[in-house]
């Protein structure tokens, strides 16, 4: 019974409570239509008003996003009814933007993105801003850059214009800690990370990943320390700490060249001569027999002027040994009694530019060709075309492979064109009836070669020196035109082409080579690759040394295993093992990765 009475008496207060919705009167709104506010409301005519509904309604209008202030208030009309009074305030009409803050963004990507959540000349919509951030912070990871949007909505001072501000973080000082012999402008120059310019994480990364591929360092010799904040907010401070290697080598000793002859050798090479981050390389051989002591000089700068151009100069007088190799015999070539040499004397000079993503080079070579060690007997078999050739090199190349030195990522794309001229005076041997050849003539060699990387992404933390498996590609087609010297022709064969076939194995006017490794890291310093090579030259001279040719293209297939491991001033060492598709095998010795 209490419980009966106590429901009776809450009920009968409720009923003298509660108040009946006599009207709804919605004021403010310009824009946005009465209809359309009225319809996310609870609150309707001839209903109970709760208080719950008051707040529930007022919630609802402001999730339109339209409007910047809303307030329901009521009036009592009678002990039974009241009036519900619905004042609005709309965010302004937007007809432009406006972007403050941004550098590594355009404006206009920005207004882009504004623009795709945002139509000009309606209402802003505050539910558009999270859209908004979110659009300009993926844009900038994308990019590598962190962001903080501070603002997106009306200008205070400008109504009708949407401000959108963001604060990109940017880079304070810089330490480089642990140099002795490396110049600090030197680390710099290679670093794209800059004082004062936004913090790109990516950026940062590759920056370490360049300076540890110099290695001018040990292999823990370069060590980032985590960004910290300055006093300036969206400011940092980042460091490094450096443990130099030797990248000098004096090197003497005697040892066998391609015609197995000893050979005395001695040479000077250093990757950072004088700390300054240029190449030098000096060597010297005299062979026991043959055509005397080789010679060769040859300078590299990386930062030839501010705008990182680079510039490499060579000067040489060397015995070139043709038709030889490091292939099953290394000291060796084809099986001929025919054995001859060359020797070039001459010098060199090329300079590239970088631009972005591209870069451009042009280059001059010119140099003096004589024929050496010819006392043929009527069976030998040998090329004589002596004379002079001057190139000009120019070339063009799209390039984003990470790093630059042994990428794991990215491709490139390359163009080269090489306008020649040869004066040949004399020939003689295999190739004595091409006498077209014979004076001065032009011709102009022509390059296109691509290259791709493929590796599993690693956590943005990986360390640097961190081993991966790469997948590698690269397609190469080559053309000449004109009338061209039997050793300018274009070669496919040996280590550094088609593995499997002889050093020099096919020759002609035009050329073509595919090659696909995968390269497996077992340690950082040791990896075992597999490979296949497709490709071959034709339309050339005639048939040397059993060397048979082709008129038109005959590509062929070799294809193997190898090791690659590197040596500390010596660098990368391959050895692969090739078979070609003739069931005939090769074992091929190499300096450096094949491409």
């Amino acid at each position: 019974m209490l419980a009966l009475f106590v429901f009776a008496l809450a009920v009968g207060c409720w009923a003298q409570t509660t108040s009946t919705v006599k009207s709804i009167t919605i004021t403010g709104n310009q824009n946005i239509t009465t209809d359309a506010i009225a319809a996310t409301m609870r609150i309707k005519v001839g209903r109970a008003l709760l208080q719950k509904d008051l707040l529930d309604d007022e919630a609802a209008i402001r999730n339109l996003g339209f409007f910047k202030d809303v307030k329901l208030l009521t009036r009592a009309v009678s002990e039974t009814e009241v009036d519900v009074i619905v004042n609005v305030s709309e965010y302004p009409v937007v007809k432009e933007v406006k972007v403050v803050g941004n550098s590594v963004l355009k404006t206009d990507q920005i207004t882009k993105i504004v623009e795709s959540a945002q139509q000009m000349g309606l209402v802003w919509n505050n539910r558009n801003a999270k859209t908004i951030r979110d659009g300009i912070t993926k844009a900038y990871e994308d990019k590598g850059y962190f962001v903080q949007v501070d603002n997106v909505g009306p200008d205070d001072s400008s109504p009708e214009t949407l401000l959108v501000s963001v604060i990109e973080p940017t880079v304070g000082d810089i330490k480089l800690i642990g140099l002795h012999k490396t110049e600090e402008g030197v680390i710099r120059r290679i670093m794209k990370t800059k004082p004062g310019k936004p913090f790109s994480a990516r950026l940062w990364r590759r920056d370490i990943e360049e300076l540890y591929y110099t290695y001018w360092f040990e292999n823990d010799g370069v060590k980032p320390a985590l960004p910290e904040p300055t006093e300036k907010p969206g400011q940092y401070n980042l460091s490094i700490e450096f443990k130099e290697a030797r990248t000098g080598l004096l090197n003497a000793g005697v040892a066998l060249d391609p015609q197995s002859r000893l050979v005395g050798t001695l040479s000077y090479s250093d990757s950072n001569f004088l700390g300054r981050g240029q190449s030098v390389g000096v060597q010297l051989a005299q062979a026991t027999v043959g055509g005397g002591p080789s010679a060769e000089f040859a300078f590299g700068n990386r930062f030839y002027d501010s705008r990182d151009t680079s510039m490499n100069v060579q000067v040489f007088s060397r015995v070139v040994y043709n038709f030889t190799g490091s292939g099953s015999d290394p000291f060796g070539g084809s099986e001929s009694t025919g054995k001859f040499d060359e020797r070039r004397t001459g010098a060199s000079v090329s300079f590239s530019r970088p631009s972005g993503d591209f870069r451009a080079s042009v280059g001059f070579r010119a140099q003096n060709i004589k024929t050496l060690t010819l006392n043929p007997s009527p069976t030998d078999e040998y090329i004589q075309q002596d004379g002079d050739l001057v190139t000009l090199q120019l070339g063009a190349a799209y390039d984003t492979r990470e790093p630059s030195v042994e990428p794991y990522k990215g491709q490139s794309l390359s163009l080269t064109v090489e306008p020649g001229f040869a004066n040949i005076n004399s020939i003689g041997g295999n190739v004595k009836n091409y006498t077209n050849v014979l004076g001065k003539n032009f011709y102009v060699k022509t390059n296109l070669e691509y290259r791709h990387f493929w590796s599993k992404k690693l956590p943005d933390d990986t360390p640097v020196d961190k081993p991966r498996p790469v997948v590698a590609f690269r397609a190469k087609y080559g053309f000449i035109s004109g009338t061209v010297p039997f050793f300018e022709q274009l070669f496919v064969g040996g280590s550094d082409s088609l593995r499997g076939y002889d050093n020099q194995r096919f020759w002609g006017r035009q050329s073509f080579l595919s090659t696909l490794e995968y390269r497996y890291p077992v340690q950082r310093s040791f990896n075992l690759i597999g490979f296949a090579d497709y490709g071959g030259a034709w339309d050339g001279y005639g048939v040397i040394r059993d060397f048979e040719q082709s008129k038109s293209p005959s590509l062929k297939l070799g294809y193997g295993v190898g090791v690659a491991f590197r040596v500390p001033q010596l660098g990368s060492i391959r050895i692969d093992f090739a078979f070609n598709q003739e069931g005939q095998s090769r074992t091929h010795f190499s300096f450096g990765q094949s491409f």
